[in-house]
């Protein structure tokens, strides 16, 4: 009994060092949630301007810009986005089985094409790995400190491809923040540029973070200076990066999201078994001390 008692409080200690550890992942997962989700609300407003410039442009001037254009696919690009680290439920797993569907509807539809992979984060890395596939490049992931450079060396890669004939068709596959609880994994197409994948991407950050009425589109003549092709030369490589950085941005938040609720979860089952080890250790205590209690009680008959 002595033993068992001392194996028990082992635990109890362990468990308690563990579960402040849980703690206090989860509190920074939560502050860092917070500033993550208020980054994306900010490209709203950008978003929904470009919108309505871009889709009139794209409307008038469709063949004005190989960024517009479908071609026929012989190399197709997958830009994939996951995290570094685990501890974050289902998160990774979740973005696995949508890569697995994505790349099989790509192998599907084309077959004839090469599937090329850059990677943000470690683990999208690692599974890639695991299926035998080659990957071009492999950038950590960029959910502790996000920025839009961070977007422009991914950007590069991905627009110069393109650009050069390297690559026909770009998806990319990330989380979608929807809610704390609940984090999607989607792949859109970013290359071909389609202003309805971009209205569909920057009207779901709105509704996502704030009830916002989308903006509509007003019946505008653009008078465009210098010229039409000089705007869409520099704006739809700005959608482009805004895009990417859309999806650094809602990796970050899933990210921390679910490693709060996985983290919360965790503390909680520290609570539960603490309990019941503390209950379990007082109940051998007691039984230990009713043991000796018992034989003193018989000793002092027996003396007496």
């Amino acid at each position: 009994m002595p033993n068992s008692g001392k194996e028990t409080k082992r635990k109890i200690k362990s468990i308690k060092s563990t579960r402040q550890i849980t703690k206090a992942m989860e509190l920074v997962a939560t502050s860092k949630m917070k500033k993550a989700t208020d980054n994306a609300i900010n490209l709203r407003s950008y978003g929904y301007l470009a919108i309505n410039i871009l889709s009139k442009l794209s409307k008038k001037h469709a063949d004005m810009h190989p960024f517009l254009k479908e071609r026929e696919v012989k190399n197709a690009l997958v830009l994939f986005f996951t995290t570094d680290k685990g501890l974050c439920g289902g998160l990774n797993a979740n973005l696995f089985k949508k890569a697995v569907h994505t790349i099989k509807g790509l192998e599907e539809g084309y077959p004839n094409a090469n599937i090329h992979y850059i990677t943000s984060g470690k683990k999208g890395a690692d599974f890639l790995h695991r299926m035998g596939k080659q990957i071009d490049m492999a950038f950590p992931s960029f959910t502790a400190r996000p920025s839009f450079n961070d977007a422009m060396m991914i950007s590069r890669l991905a627009v110069k491809g393109f650009e050069k004939g390297e690559y026909d068709k770009i998806i990319m596959i990330y989380p979608d923040f929807l809610s704390v609880i609940q984090q999607k994994p989607v792949s859109r197409t970013l290359l071909p540029f389609s202003v309805d994948v971009f209205k569909e991407m920057v009207n779901e950050i709105g509704s996502k973070f704030s009830k916002v009425v989308e903006a509509q589109e007003k019946d505008i003549e653009y008078k465009l200076e210098p010229s039409p092709q000089f705007i869409l030369d520099n704006i739809v490589p700005q959608m482009i990066n805004m895009q990417i950085f859309q999806a650094i941005l809602e990796t970050t938040a899933s990210e921390f999201a679910a490693r709060m609720v996985a983290m919360q979860n965790a503390t909680g089952a520290a609570d539960d078994l603490l309990e019941n080890l503390i209950l379990t250790y007082n109940r051998a205590r007691q039984s230990a001390i009713t043991a000796e209690i018992s034989e003193i009680t018989s000793s002092c008959a027996a003396i007496s």
